[in-house]
């Protein structure tokens, strides 16, 4: 659930755009509220947009409030040159950071007009962060070169990302939250971005009924979350959905069991507790005053959104179990080794004792004991099953020596199993295609072995596919393999965003989830550098684990 970054490219980019905007002319566009001047990049032959509000200011009487509507108008013209602010996170605010952070960013080929090209797919990428900490901001997440490799194969879309409230600024919740309609704020301003996109999408040369709502992550949680959003309804904002490493299943929805004393907690130390209305009084708090509260006072996986009877009428599971999500054409897969990321590394799990032990109390799960001894037997301590995945006896014994055994239950619990069912439930009521990407990633940093390839022990870990889907040369690294990857990725998802399935010629054939009794998924893989190209599999492996961790999941509250 991590993501990485690098101030370079930001200073960088800066830099060149400055460079270049003397050079051409810069585009424009208009929407309701009034026209933006972007910046022209002849590089890539592409109109960019930043930062575009696309809600009011989120700080003061609006803060800890749903997303409130643009409502004014101006005359003449407003830069969107440069990202916007991002949403206060505990993190370092090497973007910018404030409470006026509600905005988008668009990506287009240049010299589109709707008057002389057709209306071209959206794409709406949502970035994760664990729900708590990040922004569209990161280099990571560069929209150009995804743009630029759809038009090289004739498909070109419109990229936009969108900034949301994370933490307790989008997810606060207590009987004061919940009894003021105030719920799932995060969820409602992916709405309230999705809402502006259809309003002015056209404006840009978008298509408002071709939209794709994308991410990873956290964001991938929120996708799964949209699809459920008020039993399933789409409100015709969006209408294909690609979700990678990460089910509606895998979040957490604690309630105000959970969350009021924390929320009380808050409240005593921002001096409100003798008010009124304590939620009002938070809206007064200097953001210096609050933020580090809101920073500290969470416990555990942190701020997660929570059923609310509005946004999440239900448990995500007993919605997708009854059909009461968006039946939409749907891309979904996950990393064969994502546990590598969520296991305890360094030691900590080292015998059956500490193992046992993480699963009953570090986990949240509620399992019984009975359900932690099934789960024991289920994945035995044979490090040849463990993840990451084809490393035979090796235990990577400095991560723990029963490391690979923890980080199969951990992947299975949040990634796979969770993605199993989504993908039988999906496929039910709408064309579904699964993937399982693995390729370990290529790593310019220290910890980087084998000439840039990450780390045995991590194996193809969370957010690896990231760099090969976003086209980035300078994350997917130097090798022609990993080149011809991403340019068959990059291909697929944009295919799928242009028309809602990944196949085209020259590419794998991907089939669809439900062509077979048990399942079909795409692994999806490099050909060289020790792997053999991408191929179909049946969705059997560890299939026995990760039924009964779909049985059990409702004891994770989901």
């Amino acid at each position: 659930m991590r993501e990485v970054a690098g101030a370079w490219w930001l200073s960088a980019l800066s830099t060149w755009l400055c460079a270049t905007a003397a050079l051409a002319a810069q585009p424009t566009v208009t929407v309701l509220n009034g026209t933006y001047e972007g910046l022209y990049l002849p590089s890539f032959d592409q109109d960019i947009f930043l930062g575009i509000p696309y809600a009011q200011n989120t700080g003061g009487q609006n803060r800890f409030r749903i997303p409130q509507s643009l409502n004014t108008t101006w005359n003449g013209t407003r830069t969107a040159k440069q990202y916007g602010h991002t949403c206060p996170d505990p993190t370092d605010a090497q973007f910018g950071m404030s409470e006026d952070c509600l905005s988008i960013n668009v990506v287009r080929p240049a010299g589109l007009s709707p008057g002389d090209y057709a209306k071209l797919p959206v794409a709406v990428w949502i970035h994760g962060g664990s729900y708590q900490v990040g922004t569209s901001a990161l280099p990571n997440y560069n929209l150009t070169y995804i743009v630029q490799r759809s038009v090289e194969i004739g498909k070109p879309i419109i990229a936009t990302s969108i900034n949301y409230r994370k933490g307790g600024w989008g997810m606060l919740y207590s009987r004061e939250i919940q009894g003021s309609g105030q719920t799932n704020l995060a969820l409602r301003d992916m709405r309230k971005g999705l809402a502006w996109i259809s309003e002015n999408i056209a404006a840009f040369g978008g298509d408002k009924d071709s939209v794709t709502i994308w991410g990873e992550s956290a964001g991938s949680f929120a996708v799964g979350q949209l699809l459920i959003s008020y039993g399933g309804r789409t409100d015709n904002l969006f209408h294909r959905s690609i979700q990678e490493s990460g089910s509606v299943a895998t979040a957490w929805y604690n309630v105000s069991d959970w969350y009021q004393p924390i929320y009380d907690h808050i409240v005593d130390k921002a001096n409100c507790t003798d008010e009124v209305d304590t939620l009002d009084c938070l809206r007064t708090v200097p953001y210096e005053s609050i933020s580090p509260l809101l920073a500290s006072a969470i416990q555990g996986p942190g701020w997660y959104p929570t059923v609310d009877g509005d946004v999440i009428p239900n448990y995500p599971t007993e919605l997708l179990h009854s059909g009461r999500f968006a039946h939409i054409p749907h891309l979904y897969g996950t990393n064969s080794d994502e546990g590598t990321d969520n296991a305890p590394a360094g030691g900590v799990i080292n015998n059956d004792t500490q193992l046992t032990a993480f699963l009953k109390g570090s986990t949240g799960f509620g399992f019984p004991d009975a359900v932690v001894k099934r789960i024991t037997e289920l994945y035995p301590d044979d490090p040849a099953q463990g993840i990451p995945l084809n490393t035979g006896a090796e235990r990577f014994s400095q991560q723990g020596v029963q490391f690979k055994r923890i980080a199969a239950i951990m992947g299975d619990v949040f990634y796979h199993a969770t993605r199993l069912d989504d993908a039988r439930w999906y496929s039910k009521f709408a064309p579904t295609y699964i993937y399982r990407f693995n390729t370990k990633p290529w790593q310019n940093n220290p910890i980087a072995t084998q000439g840039g390839e990450a780390p045995a022990w991590k194996g193809v870990s969370h957010f690896s596919e990231v760099a090969f889907v976003f086209a980035n040369p300078a994350f997917y690294g130097p090798w022609a393999e990993y080149r011809a990857l991403s340019d068959q990725m990059s291909a697929q998802w944009i295919n799928f965003i242009a028309g809602g399935s990944p196949n085209a010629e020259g590419l794998p054939n991907w089939p669809m989830y439900n062509v077979s009794k048990n399942g079909l998924d795409l692994v999806i893989q490099a050909n060289g550098r020790g792997y053999n190209g991408s191929y179909v599999e049946e969705d059997t492996w560890r299939l026995a684990g990760r039924e009964y961790l779909i049985k059990w999941a409702r004891r994770r509250h989901v």
